[in-house]
């Protein structure tokens, strides 16, 4: 009999907990990681060295331009929260105003560099790359139009949907190549968007008269310093990235494709247990409940520290096998994972230390440990650059070396906090 009432509570309590429409959010953005790893097999299964270099171009564009939205986003999203919806359809067109401005300069940019400098790619992939990286941020702008206005449910379909779709555009390879894989990309911005839109028309922004300057200074001036802490975290591997792209070429480029993946099976974990205790550690500080905050954060370390103890164990051991038997041309790659695989450790294990820091509202901490790292990055590229012999391997040990910079401040901010909250 307790055998039985103990199955059921565990059955009702796993039913109660797919019912609740922000774990589901977590669970299916978790199955969206794992569709985003599927999709990185895939580029590595069907695509050559030049074609992974494009792929890896287009993935570029996607994150640099997404570091151009200075804080629109981010501010535009806080303020969607909890606005009327008088000021909601202001802000929603002040973002489609900076999407115009934004994709106008980025073409007449794209039409200069191709008129002065030469290259390898084509105006037509350029082009492409460009329509990418823009329809992903406003994808991202949409994803946030969803959240604040509590359709969490709607959102786990489009993002369901969008990202199936893409992963089967990707076997369109046989018949046009790379663009499958560029295809790919772009469909999955534009499905989601155009699925949001369809389901919540009241989302979908309105051309009208109003003071842009005035309510785009004010968006930005909220999202500004949460974006430039963002920025300056993907600033070190996206200039590392375009350097490779600029003085080593696309075909080696190309090479460092086997790194993006273990970068996303490695973040999978990390990322979705980040979701299940910042709302927990964030409220308990709030409240002052110290004792169960420190609890939950020490919890949250030790999950992080057998997960990473794990996964470098099985990195060290056994992805010369797995390497060798799924992607064997990968192989003489296999350094550059090793070489990453010290920054990827740091930067997870200080997760929960910014936390911390953003629960104590320690912003400018934040930002002065991302500006060492950069900073920290800067010298020992130029250094290399110019003293040494460039090789493939240096940018991701210098990308290492700025990250245990970054955590080290962070550790030293994180006991000053710990001490005041004794």
């Amino acid at each position: 009999m307790e055998g039985k009432v103990s199955k059921n509570f565990s059955v009702n309590a796993i039913t109660g907990m797919l019912r609740n429409e922000k774990l589901r959010y977590i669970l299916i953005s978790g199955v969206i990681s794992i569709f985003g790893f599927v999709k990185s097999f895939l580029f590595l299964r069907l695509f050559n060295f030049l074609d992974l270099g494009l792929i890896n171009i287009a993935q570029n564009f996607i994150i640099s331009i997404s570091l151009l939205q200075i804080g629109i986003i981010t501010g535009g999203y806080r303020l969607y929260c909890y606005k009327s919806e008088e000021i909601r359809s202001l802000i929603n067109s002040a973002v489609l105003y900076f999407f115009f401005i934004l994709s106008s300069v980025l073409l007449i940019v794209l039409g200069v560099a191709v008129v002065f400098f030469d290259t390898d790619i084509s105006i037509y992939q350029l082009f492409f790359f460009v329509m990418i990286g823009v329809l992903s941020l406003y994808g991202n702008w949409v994803t946030c139009k969803i959240l604040a206005i509590g359709k969490i449910k709607l959102l786990n379909r489009a993002n369901l949907i969008s990202a199936i779709l893409s992963i089967l555009i990707i076997f369109l390879f046989k018949y046009i190549g790379v663009w499958a894989a560029l295809l790919a990309f772009l469909s999955q911005s534009l499905i989601l968007i155009l699925f949001c839109y369809a389901r919540v028309p009241q989302i979908v922004p309105k051309i009208q008269n109003f003071n842009f300057k005035k309510i785009v200074g004010k968006v930005i001036s909220i999202g500004f310093v949460p974006y430039l802490t963002t920025a300056m975290g993907y600033f070190n591997s996206q200039l590392g990235r375009w350097l490779i792209t600029l003085k080593l070429g696309t075909f080696i480029l190309g090479k460092t494709s086997i790194v993006n993946l273990f970068i996303t099976v490695l973040n999978v974990f990390p990322t979705a247990i980040s979701h299940l205790f910042y709302p927990t550690l964030i409220a308990k500080y709030e409240m002052g409940n110290m004792v169960e905050f420190k609890q939950s954060l020490q919890r949250y370390f030790l999950v992080l520290a057998i997960y990473l103890s794990g996964t470098i164990l099985l990195t060290l051991m056994l992805s010369n096998f797995v390497v060798g038997i799924l992607f064997p041309i990968h192989l003489e790659s296999l350094n550059l994972v090793y070489a990453i695989l010290p920054s990827l450790t740091f930067l997870c294990i200080t997760s929960p230390i910014i936390v911390v820091l953003q629960a104590a509202k320690k912003f400018k901490a934040i930002f002065f440990g991302s500006l060492i790292s950069v900073v920290v990055y800067l010298v020992l590229l130029v250094v290399y650059l110019y003293r040494f012999d460039t090789k493939l391997i240096g940018f991701f040990i210098i990308e290492s070396i700025s990250s245990f910079c970054f955590f080290v401040y962070n550790c030293i901010i994180f006991r000053k906090i710990l001490k005041e909250t004794k």
